[in-house]
């Protein structure tokens, strides 16, 4: 059997919630995560997880890398790197080891640094005199 083209860029993701798709609940993964509808609930994947353009999340997103296009009413937790498109808003905060925000994404919230697991513990913080 011929293998197709991944046009879309989906074949490494093991769960995807297309756009025009609505659910509700918590959504759990071993792999990556691709939502591109709407989901109230939250989601905690071992990979990477992205929110297409398209969607719209209200929970808290946990990961290795969480990538924002769409719309996210709530807070990411990243081992490695949370990104806001340009299309992107979240509106809660974010821990991740490091942030990027794409000119014209929005973000309301606070963000926090962490240092992964694999890196050591957390740096601790001192006053500056």
């Amino acid at each position: 059997m011929a293998r197709r083209d991944d046009v879309l860029g989906v074949m490494g993701a093991d769960t995807i919630i297309g756009s025009g798709v609505v659910a509700e609940g918590n959504l759990s993964s071993e792999g990556d995560v691709i939502i591109d509808g709407t989901l109230t609930g939250d989601v905690k994947a071992a990979g990477d997880v992205t929110l297409g353009a398209n969607a719209v999340v209200k929970g808290k997103i946990g990961g290795h890398n969480v990538t924002v296009a769409g719309v996210l009413e709530g807070n990411i937790t990243a081992i490695g790197e949370a990104v806001i498109r340009e299309t992107g808003r979240v509106v809660g905060d974010i821990s991740a080891f490091s942030l990027a925000i794409t000119s014209g994404g929005i973000f309301l919230g606070r963000s926090r640094m962490e240092v992964p697991p694999k890196l050591g513990p957390p740096i601790e913080e001192t006053d500056a005199k």
